[in-house]
């Protein structure tokens, strides 16, 4: 019969301390793993929804900018790290504000009650979902911007009066005013936003959440009682168009990307940001 040898107490130290070490390595490993390949997934989203904004813009030939902002949802505890997100919406000029009474935008040259509920229907008594307006006037103040401004119109329009006055008539004779029916927004909170007749103004077409942990650039509030810090915008304009169906011009602002960060807990355990990488420039093609 074939005898065994039984294990010092020394081998079976180091026997232990070999699978300690390598289920360290493959806890570590799995871990960074897991780490890149959601990081490589926040980026690919973020580009994919950047270049979204910027071909918006080409095919409807109509400028589009993209706002970002970083937003807490949970203050830092005793126990717990404060919940972070990145947050970021796309937005396209829509029309400009031929009038403004009061609470009321006019747009006189758009059918909006063939876009919106309106205040004779039925269905539209009330004033619920509300909409963000954005004014998408001037692109580069809109670019140097460091607050996110919009303004919330309900989820309607209201039929208004509003009379036309004609110089005169074909004798010669001046003709009294005329009134047309036009539809306008209501506006509910004006968000710090002061509108005025011209100005272009535009709703969102597209938005993104990034998962917990992650953020556009690098600053956060740390207080859920004053939870949004915003991070910049893209804007993109029409760029110039050979006629064959591509852009000649960048369509871009002086800005074409954005940075990507994550926030982990570091040496003291509180959260540091750490970089993820930045957008890639939509107007280029793809590899």
């Amino acid at each position: 019969m074939t005898s065994r040898r039984a294990f010092t107490l020394v081998e079976l130290l180091v026997v232990v301390g070999i699978m300690g070490l390598l289920g360290t390595i493959s806890v570590g490993g799995y871990r960074a793993m897991r780490i890149g390949m959601e990081e490589k997934g926040v980026m690919q989203n973020v580009n994919t929804f950047v270049r979204a904004a910027y071909q918006r813009a080409q095919i409807d030939r109509q400028p589009t900018a993209v706002f970002f902002w970083n937003e807490t949802l949970r203050t830092a505890t005793a126990d717990d790290n404060e919940i972070v997100v990145g947050k970021a919406v796309a937005v396209r000029r829509s029309g400009r504000i031929s009038d403004v009474q009061g609470q009321f935008l006019y747009d006189e040259f758009a059918d909006l009650d063939q876009t919106y509920p309106t205040d004779q229907d039925e269905k539209s008594r009330n004033s619920e979902n509300a909409i963000y307006f954005y004014p998408l006037d001037k692109l580069s103040d809109i670019e140097s911007a460091t607050g996110l401004k919009r303004s919330k119109v309900e989820g309607k329009v209201y039929q208004k009066k509003i009379g036309i006055t004609y110089i005169s008539g074909d004798d010669g004779k001046e003709l009294d005013g005329a009134a047309l029916y036009t539809y306008a927004f209501k506006v509910s909170d004006a968000g710090g936003v002061s509108w005025k007749p011209g100005m272009a103004y535009g709703f969102e077409f597209a938005s993104i959440e990034l998962p917990q942990g992650y953020i556009f650039g690098q600053n956060y509030k740390k207080s859920y009682s004053d939870p949004v810090q915003e991070a910049g915008t893209l804007v993109f304009h029409v760029g110039e168009n050979s006629g064959n169906g591509m852009a000649s011009g960048s369509g871009t602002g002086s800005r074409t990307s954005v940075l990507i960060c994550s926030l982990r807990p570091g040496s003291d355990g509180a959260l540091a940001v750490h970089q993820v990488g930045s957008s890639t420039d939509p107007s280029r093609r793809l590899q």
